[in-house]
């Protein structure tokens, strides 16, 4: 199924929608780097929030999201632009859990309980816009949508669901944002609420082969109308001069103390699992630079 993102307003243009499906990017993911089933679906809500936090941004704009709770997953980050480019990664990918009273995943056990969620904007000024919220439930959708509300004071609903399949891929990923605009009338806020009483989740409506405008649609009213949609890609910015910047920010005994021991260094990227290897030589010459 296509990976992309949907922006849309609906009840006159006093509501804003985001819908979004990721399935594609999370299993380029997940095959790099050997995810369990809890795990992608963790990391997997967290690149469609993220994906669409993207989408609110402009121009040559970022965002980065981190969870960082007590579960066994560890810290959970993923980044985004306006061009629908994500990226994220897990500490630990190798963690499993099920919910004992059915068979669907337990991604409140993978990131646990408490902790805390920061999400990062580089909106190209001085200084990056920087909010944070205690995790709340653990299941993130509840997490995400009390950061909007506290953090950015933007009264929204979330819904995140990921399907993943026996061979430990996902069959769906994706999510939606309904977010009202200042001065919603109550009425509309009556509607929406009664609408998201009867509602499917978010993964059976990708089961049953809904694409993002009947989502949209149905999230909406006669007045909703498509504003841009964005396809979703997976890219990461790592390079080997990135890693020489993080070696050199080690500092000198540190990148010694490597040389003596290693001879050289090999060093991975979490978001894509690319390894970059220094040479002796090369650690030499960041050593020299380094303070």
């Amino acid at each position: 199924m296509k990976n992309y993102l949907l922006k849309a307003l609906a009840y006159d243009k006093q509501v804003r929608i985001y819908v979004v499906r990721c399935d594609n990017v999370l299993n380029n993911l997940a095959r790099r780097l050997n995810y369990y089933p809890s795990a992608l679906a963790s990391v997997g809500r967290v690149m469609a929030f993220t994906t669409m936090m993207g989408g609110m941004l402009k121009l040559e704009e970022t965002v980065t999201v981190k969870v960082d709770g007590d579960g066994p997953i560890g810290l959970i980050m993923a980044e985004a632009d306006a061009h629908g480019h994500v990226r994220a990664y897990a500490s630990n990918p190798h963690c499993h859990f099920e919910y004992n009273s059915a068979n669907k995943l337990n991604v409140r056990e993978t990131v646990g309980h408490t902790g805390l969620i920061s999400v990062i904007k580089d909106l190209k000024l001085k200084e990056p816009f920087v909010g944070s919220v205690p995790i709340i439930d653990g299941e993130l959708a509840k997490d995400f949508a009390y950061y909007l509300m506290i953090s950015e004071q933007v009264p929204s609903v979330v819904s995140l669901g990921v399907l993943v399949n026996t061979n430990n891929l996902a069959k769906s990923a994706g999510g939606f944002i309904i977010q009202l605009l200042p001065n919603t009338k109550e009425e509309v806020i009556d509607a929406i609420e009664k609408k998201l009483n009867t509602l499917p989740t978010v993964s059976e409506m990708f089961q049953n082969g809904m694409t993002l405008e009947q989502i949209g649609r149905m999230l909406g009213d006669d007045t909703f109308e498509v504003v841009e949609t964005i396809p979703v890609k997976f890219r990461c910015t790592c390079s080997k001069s990135r890693f020489s910047k993080g070696i050199l920010s080690l500092g000198k005994e540190e990148i010694q103390d490597m040389i003596d021991k290693e001879h050289g260094a090999n060093t991975v990227c979490h978001f894509c699992g690319k390894n970059y290897e220094f040479s002796e030589d090369e650690l030499i010459k960041l050593r020299d630079k380094a303070k």
